[in-house]
């Protein structure tokens, strides 16, 4: 099995930050700094941002998450919170978990807060189906890996060689997405001076996606002195969102 790492989401419509904003309109000043790897996506929506909340002051970082945590300027109002919505913490691997959550914290004065947005663990049948839809949705978005690769890097990828897989981890609690290589075969991305070989077989991991138990993922936050004050779920607790607030730690507070 290969391994392609995953960069970091999209803005995209930016629909959920809409209603974080929309409850924090009454307040006199209020300052959002989005995070998006794409110049063109974040300037887009930072613009349509613009209009709808005049008031606004917006500073964009075009990073990662974790290169634009680094950077982050020193609070301006009394409060601050870092919001991490969706589901993304779960495409990251442990470890990267880990370090991104350690940089939540660093990045956190004692007092402030932290937004966070989780998938729930839930019955197999329920997850493998949504990443194996009927529709073929989620085979094109993987495949399309490949012709991304193609066109950047000057791949070689033939689509029709490779096979859609997603199932459940059940060890790790995680749905894989990969890509089966249905022949022997030798890719190169000329622009990056690279080789893969590939066995009949052999698969590519595209994408993960754990799926949390909420006793757990607090356990962990509170490590990280990030303490759950609120938690809220569907009413199916398919999908948890926690209110954490940043604890003292070893030398930061008197």
């Amino acid at each position: 099995m290969k391994r392609f790492g995953n960069g970091a989401r999209s803005l995209g419509s930016s629909r959920k930050t809409r209603l974080l904003l929309d409850a924090y309109q009454p307040l006199a000043e209020l300052h959002y700094c989005p995070i998006d790897v794409s110049t063109g996506i974040l300037k887009s929506t930072a613009l349509n941002l613009l209009t709808q909340y005049p008031t606004l002051r917006l500073c964009g970082f075009v990073e990662t998450y974790e290169q634009a945590l680094a950077k982050l300027p020193p609070p301006a109002l009394e409060n601050r919170m870092l919001i991490f919505l969706g589901s993304t913490l779960g495409n990251l691997d442990e470890p990267t978990r880990h370090r991104f959550l350690t940089q939540v914290q660093q990045a956190l004065q004692p007092g402030e807060f932290f937004l966070l947005g989780v998938d729930l663990q839930k019955q197999i049948d329920i997850v493998e189906a949504a990443y194996n839809d009927a529709q073929g949705i989620t085979v094109a978005f993987n495949l399309n890996i490949l012709q991304h690769l193609n066109q950047r890097f000057q791949g070689n990828f033939v689509l029709n060689q490779f096979r859609h897989m997603a199932f459940y981890n059940s060890a790790d609690h995680r749905i894989e997405m990969h890509l089966k290589s249905l022949i022997a075969q030798t890719i190169e991305l000329k622009n990056l001076d690279y080789q893969i070989t590939l066995q009949s077989g052999e698969t590519i991991c595209t994408e993960i996606s754990r799926k949390f138990n909420l006793s757990a993922l607090e356990i962990e936050l509170e490590k990280q002195s990030l303490r759950p004050l609120q938690i809220w779920t569907d009413s199916r607790s398919w999908f948890g969102l926690l209110l954490c607030q940043r604890q003292c730690g070893l030398g930061d507070c008197p």
